[in-house]
């Protein structure tokens, strides 16, 4: 029995591989792990399936002492929530890999994708629209518009963009 350290969480695991994968991309060799591990109860059963809903995991082989970020590949059951009790024994498999070190720097590299752009064209769309009902209504001019940008900007702007930029860094890590 393999016993796996993940996310701080100690895994006492039933069927454990480890192989090496070749990434069809970039042409790296990247590690994969396979294993198993059980559970009793829908309360477990639960807790270990949002566990593994994480795109990330820190993971730590408690024989070798190596460590490695994973990312998620997938994680399942035979069971569905509604059909397990407090007595089921439920078996989770998980897959993990690494990432690709080629891959991750063209990410930094990259133009933004293209649901970015379409969510910014789609916001512009809709202010633009917005705008323009405003204005027919009689309720705004171009002038009041951009004074009232103006105005709500100036105190606002850098403390928006450090939010959106924080939140960014977050979703990143």
């Amino acid at each position: 029995m393999t016993q796996l350290m993940i996310n701080n969480v100690n895994f006492h695991v039933d069927m454990f591989e480890e192989k090496m994968i070749t990434d069809a991309n970039t042409g790296e060799e990247l590690k994969r792990l396979n294993f198993s591990f059980s559970v009793v109860g829908k309360a477990a059963y639960d807790k270990y399936d949002a566990f593994f809903e994480d795109p990330y995991f820190e993971v730590t082989n408690m024989e070798t002492k190596e460590t490695l970020t994973l990312k998620n590949i997938s994680h399942s059951t035979f069971y569905q929530s509604p059909e397990i009790t407090d007595h089921t024994n439920i078996v989770f498999r998980v897959k993990l890999q690494q990432e690709p070190v080629k891959a991750k720097e063209q990410v930094k590299n990259e133009q933004p994708t293209e649901n970015t752009v379409n969510e910014m064209l789609l916001s512009r769309i809709k202010f633009k629209a917005l705008v323009e009902l405003l204005e027919e209504k009689g309720l705004l001019t171009e002038k009041e518009l951009y004074t009232k940008i103006e105005e709500v900007a100036e105190p606002d702007f850098d403390i928006l963009r450090d939010e959106l930029s924080h939140s960014k860094k977050e979703v990143k890590a």
